[in-house]
This record gives C-alpha cells, structure tokens and sequence, in this order.
C-alpha cells in the first residue's frame, strides 16, 4: 500500500510537471513570437512610412517645382520656394531616418539607387530653381519636365519597389509568425501528447493497481468472513458509537438476531448480557469513542438471553478496533464463547467428583472431607458426633448368583431405603463395593446406636426380589463416636471398620460399638494395620526369605540337602518382624496369594542364580488355602519354571492338612500337575486337624509333617 501511494504520488507529480512545462513552453513561445511579429510590424511600419514620406517629399518638390515655374506672383512664388525646400529638409530626415534602421542588403541596393537618383533630381531642380530665381524662364520649364521628371520618376520607381520589398518582407514576416505559431502549436500538441501518454501510463498503473488492491482486499475479506463464519466463537463489530456492524452465524444463532436486522443496531439491544453479583446489563451505553469500557476489559463472564428467549452462559473479551496512523478508536470487537456446555460438564464433574455414580451418594473421598470437618468441629466446639461404617452381608450371594446388574440394583435399592432412616442433616455415603458410611451430626452415642439398630433392622426386613428369585440381605455395623478426644479422621475409620468387623465375626447383621479398650476391635485394628504394611512391603521389596534345614534323626542322612525357606518383614524402621505378625492379617485380608507368589519369584530367581550351589538342595515352600483356590496359581508356577529353567525335582510344596481338605478337589488337581513334571509335595500340621489317614489316599504326597502337639512326649505318656 505505501509504494503504490509513493508510486502514483509520482505518477501525477510528473502529470503535474509536464502540464507545467507544457504551459510554460507554450506561452514562452507565444511571447516570443509575439514579441518577434510586433518588432517586425513596427519595423516594416516604420520603414513604409518613411518610403511613403521620401515619396512624398519627392512628389510635392515636383508638383511645388511646377506651381514654381508657372507662378507669376514673386510673392508667392518665393513661397513656393521655402515649402520646396522643406520638401526637401522633409525628404533628406526621412532618409536619414530610413537609414538608421535595420536595413537588409537588398533594401540598402535599392535605397543607394534612390538616393543616388534623389541627388541627381535634387541638383537638377535646385539648378532651376537657381535659374529661375536668377531671371532666366528660357526652357526651364522644358528642362525641368525632360531632366527633372525623369529623375523624379525613377526616384519613385526605386522607392516604389522598396514599397513592394517592404510588402513582401511584411508577408514573410507573416508567414514566419504563422509558421511560428504552428510550430508552437506542434509542440504543445507534442507536449500534450506526453501529457497523455504519461497521463494514461499512470492511470493505467493506478487502476490496475487498485484492482490488485481491491481483489486483494476482497479476497482477504472473504478468507475473514469464511473464518469468522467457521470459528466456533460468536463474534460482533460495532462503529464507534457502538452500533453493530457485523455478526457472524455463531453470534446469530446467540443472539436471536440475523445479520440484515441486527446491522445498525445498539449493542445492547442485539446482545442482552447480564452479569455480576447483581445481575445487571453489562453493554448498556457500550460506546468504543469515549474509551470507558472498565466494565468489559479482559474477560467477562455473564449469561446472554438471546431473542427467542434461550439462554446461554457466555465468556466476553473485547478488543478496540485503532486507525494505525493516529490511533483513533473505529469500533469495537467483541467475541462470545458459550461456555453453557462446559458450565454443565463442569457441574457435572464436580458433582462426579464427589458422588458415587451409582447410587447417587456422595464418595468416600467427600465422606472423608465432611468427616473431617466434624471432627473440627467437635474440637472447637465440644459437640458429638458419630461415624457409622455399614457392611452388607450377603452382597456376594447375589453378585455370584444373578450377576453384577443385580448386585448394582440391589445397591440402588438399598440407598433408597438407608435414605429414608437417616435425618435430613446426617450424610450417607457409599464408600466403595457394598460398603456404606453415615455421619450422623450432633448425634450422642446412645442416639447414635439407636439409629444404628433401625438402620440394621431396616435392611433386615428387606427382601431383595431379582427375577423372581427373593434374597435375605443383612448388614453388619460398626459404630464410633467422634469426640473432641477423637485422634484424626484416619484412626475413626479405621476404628469403625475393625468394629463392623467384629460385628461381622459375632455372626453378622449386628451393630458394634466401638470403645478404646475393646480388645476385639483393637486386634481386628491391629489386623487391617499389618495388612496395609504388608502391602506396602510387597510393593517395596522389604520381605526375607530365611532357611530352615531338615536333617534326620538317625545315623542315615538324606540323599540330598532339605531346607524350608521362611519368609520375615522389614519394617519401615529396618526392624524384622517375625511372620505371626502378619500372616494372620494377610490370611484375613487376602493377601496370602500375593505373598506366596513373592516367595516362589524370589526362590526361583535365587536358584537360577546360583545353580552349583543349589542343584542337590531340595526347597520346601509353603502355600496357602487361599493360593489353592486361586486359579491362576498353578500357572504361574509352571510359566516360572519355564522362564528360569529351575528343575521342578528341585522344589517341594507345603500346604496345611486344613487348606489341603477344604479345597481338597483343587488341591488334588493341583499336586497331580505339578507331580507329573517332578515337584514333590509335603502335607503340614497333620494331626492339627481332621488326621484321616483316608485323606492321604487321595493327596498323593511325598512328605508328611507330623504337628508337634500329637507326637508330644510320646514316649513318656501312658
């Protein structure tokens, strides 16, 4: 844009300056011919007049030298005689004047001739005169018309043709002037004809130029509105009164208003925006001029009501639209993103966030928040709280039965029924699988229990129907009070899940009050605690495996080295734990398969390691019930041995009398594979148990491990 506003700046400077030298050459050359033709008139009028006035005197000095000779009065004569002679005085100062001018050559021959004659009629008539006035008459008169007019005649002859060269000199000046003036009106012509031509050039540039500019400008509009028309975002323009200029499609489907009809329009008419604690109109008198628009910088954040009567949550930024060259403000641009969508999901995933989507109850994770907060509450201000923790106990029967849509309904339907028994100011929450929590505010233990036990008998009497098949559900209840005396938030849960434990190991459907010095609860307490160590220590690596040699009794050793591997815990301090700190917690939380999957990794990975050393050693390893029912177990073990190489003759498995009876179809299956690729099994604690030798038909075991308790002083008791 700025070289074609320099370049056609120059353009019509140079237009400009050759219509100046046209004018300029133009009127020089009329001066000049003007001034050329009126010397040369004055000229050729002067020389004329002085020719026609030596033609003059000539003729008077003949008519006067006639009157003269034939005059009889002297007195008159002698009159006759002075107005001769200033004929001739006239004569001789028109010549000497005719002289003085610019003369050419031929003039001067054909005066030279004249005056030549001039002074011959001069003599001529000055001797008649002389004659005449000295009394001679004789012949004078004879004599002064052969000699006198003679002279005279050619006297005028000659200036009769310096007459006729005059005239001619007159009309070559003429022609030269009007050759003159065609020559000017030639170059003029010429002159404007460059004027045209650069004329046309420039505009020719300019035009072409400006299409340029013009389809560049359209194309760049088009590429903007085809952009504005596909970005996602309203967008308005308004002048600078705040009147709008422009709406894209978003904008008019926001505002309810076409394009045609919102075109001219307030701003706050168009768009009904709304915003702040009070909710008032946010555009009214939106005027970009006077720049006071504190109200709309940065982003606003309102609710537009369109024309037809929707309305949508929106976020505003607007921008002021600035002339470059002065900074003036044109306009305005105002962009409008609905963000309806986004509140909604917003709403929805707060609300996710802390509520369970299945029942519609607030999650563990809220739960814990608002227990926190009574518990701050009780603090400061000495109030009582309780903490209810619901277990339901035949949840499983149901979800094994009929499948995991009864189990979901079956929870959606108990909410629905704990909801109706809990107080509008009390929350109940679903803290995962078929577990449920209930902060019960300003509620005095005795009041609490009393709630608890309607809470457990409302479940009581409730029959779950699922395709015509009726389920008895009960719930076991674990119940403790939040005090001012109340450790954290971590130690009641804890608490009340270990009494709902209790409850459960009472033989369910009961409510169990927790109290400090309960010695249930703190053992089920103590239970849950290893168990959340022993997960960790899993995680960390912080088990040991120990060795434990077999040797024989007698003289007669074995043919290869026995030992069982016992495993040991480090706790977080470095401290080893011995395995009857844990173990019980992890039979009772299930963690038994995990950990018996930790001793065979490592076991394997150590015999793999060192196979010189441990190629006679046969390595007794314990497993649990829980690790014979798990389905995977038996794998596992045989994808161990074929990733470590370690020779199955090399391992011997233990498992208890009690874990080999009560999955004595597992375990059967279990020992027949793993035999046949050359493990050996050992049956432990037998004699703890059921101690039937009928048993050990079908448990087809290489060892038997006889418990302490039933060889015990065998020798010495009757």
């Amino acid at each position: 844009m700025r070289s074609t506003k320099h370049l056609t700046s120059m353009g019509f400077a140079l237009l400009l300056a050759l219509m100046l030298a046209l004018l300029l050459t133009g009127l020089s050359r009329m001066y000049t011919m003007n001034q050329g033709l009126q010397a040369i008139v004055e000229n050729h009028s002067l020389k004329m007049d002085l020719v026609w006035a030596m033609r003059h005197a000539a003729r008077e000095r003949a008519v006067l030298l006639h009157q003269i000779l034939h005059a009889t009065d002297p007195f008159a004569r002698d009159e006759l005689v002075q107005r001769f002679n200033l004929m001739a005085r006239d004569f001789i100062a028109a010549r000497q004047r005719l002289e003085s001018t610019r003369l050419d050559a031929t003039e001067r021959d054909i005066l030279r001739d004249a005056f030549a004659f001039a002074r011959r009629g001069e003599l001529a008539q000055q001797t008649i005169i002389d004659r005449l006035l000295g009394g001679e008459t004789h012949d004078l008169q004879h004599h002064a018309v052969d000699e006198v007019v003679d002279i005279q005649n050619h006297v005028l002859g000659h200036l009769n043709r310096l007459v006729a060269y005059e005239q001619q000199a007159s009309q070559a000046a003429r022609q030269a002037a009007s050759d003159a003036y065609r020559s000017a009106i030639g170059l003029m012509l010429g002159i404007g004809g460059l004027f045209l031509l650069a004329g046309g050039m420039v505009a020719r540039y300019v035009i072409r130029r400006s299409t340029r500019i013009e389809r560049a400008l359209q194309s760049e509009k088009d590429r903007a509105e085809v952009t504005l028309h596909s970005i996602g975002d309203a967008v308005v323009t308004t002048d600078e009164l705040g009147r709008v200029t422009y709406l894209n499609p978003i904008a008019e489907r926001l505002a309810g208003w076409r394009h045609a009809e919102a075109v001219g329009q307030p701003l706050a008419r168009v768009l009904d925006l709304r915003g702040g604690e009070r909710n008032l109109p946010l555009l009214t008198g939106f005027n970009p001029a006077t720049g006071d628009q504190t109200a709309l910088r940065g982003q606003v954040a309102g609710e537009l009501a369109a024309r037809d009567g929707q309305r949508y949550f929106i976020e505003l930024t607007t921008n002021l639209i600035r002339r470059q060259a002065d900074g003036a403000t044109e306009g305005a641009v105002l962009v409008l993103r609905d963000v309806s969508q986004a509140r909604e999901l917003s709403r929805q995933l707060s609300w996710a966030a802390t509520h369970d989507a299945l029942t519609g109850l607030i999650n563990r994770t809220e739960f814990e928040r608002r227990l926190h907060a009574l518990l701050e509450d009780a603090r400061a201000s000495g109030r009582e709280h309780a903490l209810l923790y619901l277990d339901l106990d035949q949840f499983k029967v149901v979800n094994d039965t009929c499948g995991h849509a009864a189990g979901d309904e079956l929870l959606r339907q108990i909410t629905h029924h704990l909801g109706e028994h809990v107080r509008s100011s009390d929350t109940l929450a679903r803290l995962g699988g078929d577990e449920f929590g209930v902060l019960l505010d300003g509620c005095p233990l005795a009041k609490a229990a009393a709630i608890a036990e309607n809470l457990r008998d409302t479940v009581a009497q409730f029959r779950f129907m699922w395709q015509d098949k009726p389920f008895d559900v009960g719930v076991s209840i674990g119940l403790a009070p939040i005090t001012a005396l109340s450790e954290d938030a971590h130690a009641l849960l804890s608490a009340v899940d270990a009494a709902c434990y209790v409850a459960k190991d009472k033989g369910r459907n009961l409510v169990h009050v927790y109290e400090p010095n309960d010695q249930e609860t703190a053992r089920r307490r103590g239970e849950m605690e290893w168990s959340q160590q022993l997960s960790q220590a899993i995680k960390e690596d912080r088990l040991l495996l120990h060795a434990q040699r077999i040797v024989p009794l007698g003289n007669r050793p074995y043919a290869v080295e026995h030992m069982e591997l016992m495993i040991r815990m480090t706790d977080t301090s470095g401290r080893i734990v011995p395995p009857m700190s844990f173990i019980p917690a992890a039979e009772r939380y299930g963690l038994m398969t995990a950990l018996d999957r930790w001793v065979i990794q490592k076991v394997f990975q150590r015999l793999a390691g060192s196979p010189q050393q441990s190629r006679h050693a046969l390595c007794a390893i314990n497993l649990s019930g829980q690790s014979l029912g798990d389905a995977g177990m038996l794998q596992y073990i045989v994808d161990a041995f074929a990733s470590t190489g370690v020779s199955p003759t090399r391992i011997c498995f233990e498992i208890t009398e009690t874990a080999a009876v009560a999955n004595l179809r597992a375990a059967t299956r279990f020992i027949q594979r793993l035999r046949e690729m050359g493990c050996s099994f050992s049956l432990d604690d037998f004699g703890s148990g059921m101690s039937s030798f009928g048993y050990l038909r079908q448990l087809r075991v290489d060892y038997l491990k006889i418990d302490g308790a039933f060889v015990r002083d065998i020798v010495n008791d009757p």
